[in-house]
């Protein structure tokens, strides 16, 4: 005879089975729900295109610690202004020609940064390959320092002489012989050169000391408007060290207030040189000087 215990013992067997199943299903479906809400977490969100993580300079995000994403970064590059962007290549203030490379004969756009400072340039209107090409764009009247822009440079063949001038703020340095040079490409490009060539532009403290001597040669300089007053030494035959416009004053070829061409020949130096007052000029006496010039 079966004991009236088991009769009881057996739904309540199926009771805990029947418990212990829903708790494997319920704790199923918590780990499920659990893998769905991680993995969701997991997802990267949607990169917007139009974010503000690209206005650092060249797409880079700012240094969060974490890894940005690497899909679309390259090399950054240097600010454009507005008005040359896509039009020349980004350079600095500092930059000169010497620096591209190049050939005479080959031209180069580039594009001056807004905000630019002065830096040193040799020439007017033909310039040293180791001037400041967009400090001397200030000078030629394409650029400015405020708002910098686009200018194309051509290289050319050194030259014997360069020549000074003082235009829109900028006061360029003259200087002998150098090997190269460049130029700026614009509509009236030879014209400006040819002038430049012809007679050679310089400030009214230029002195003849800045050519290669070599007795008998002629020069010919452009003095500009509203001259100013430079030491001279001589009379007739001026020391080489002596301003060239102020010598021209005083041998009566031009006046102060309206400048003018002028045409040095260099002689040999004299024992002695003579001080005279001529043409509301007065010289200076000197005693023996090796090189000498006389006003054509």
């Amino acid at each position: 005879m079966t004991p009236s215990y088991q009769s009881d013992q057996e739904p309540q067997c199926q009771e805990s089975l029947f418990r212990l199943e829903r708790r494997i299903i319920g704790g199923c479906v918590v780990l499920l729900l659990a893998a769905i809400v991680l993995g969701s977490a997991g997802c990267s969100k949607p990169r917007n295109e139009n974010s503000t993580a690209g206005t650092s300079g060249g797409g880079a995000l700012p240094n969060t610690g974490t890894s940005a994403d690497n899909s679309n970064t390259g090399p950054s590059s240097p600010p454009v202004p507005p008005s040359s962007a896509g039009k020349g290549t980004p350079t600095t203030w500092e930059a000169n020609a010497t620096l591209l490379n190049g050939k005479d004969g080959e031209t180069f756009t580039l594009a001056c940064s807004p905000g630019g400072t002065a830096h040193s340039v040799w020439g007017s209107d033909i310039y040293t390959a180791d001037s400041s090409i967009c400090t001397a764009g200030v000078h030629s009247g394409l650029i400015t320092y405020q708002q910098g822009g686009t200018v194309t440079i051509e290289l050319r063949p050194g030259r014997p002489i360069y020549g000074c001038s003082e235009r829109n703020g900028v006061t360029t340095s003259n200087y002998g012989s150098y090997q190269h040079s460049f130029v700026f490409k614009t509509p009236n490009t030879e014209a400006v050169v040819r002038e430049a060539e012809d007679q050679t532009p310089v400030l009214w403290n230029t002195s003849a000391s800045m050519v290669s001597f070599e007795t008998g040669k002629t020069y010919k300089f452009k003095c500009p408007l509203g001259g100013k007053e430079s030491a001279v030494w001589g009379t007739d035959i001026y020391t080489a060290d002596s301003s060239i416009c102020n010598a021209a004053v005083h041998a009566g070829k031009l006046t102060s207030e309206s400048g003018g061409s002028v045409t040095i020949e260099l002689r040999p130096g004299e024992s002695s040189y003579k001080g005279t007052t001529r043409n509301g000029i007065k010289t200076n006496d000197y005693g023996a000087y090796g090189r000498s010039f006389v006003v054509k």
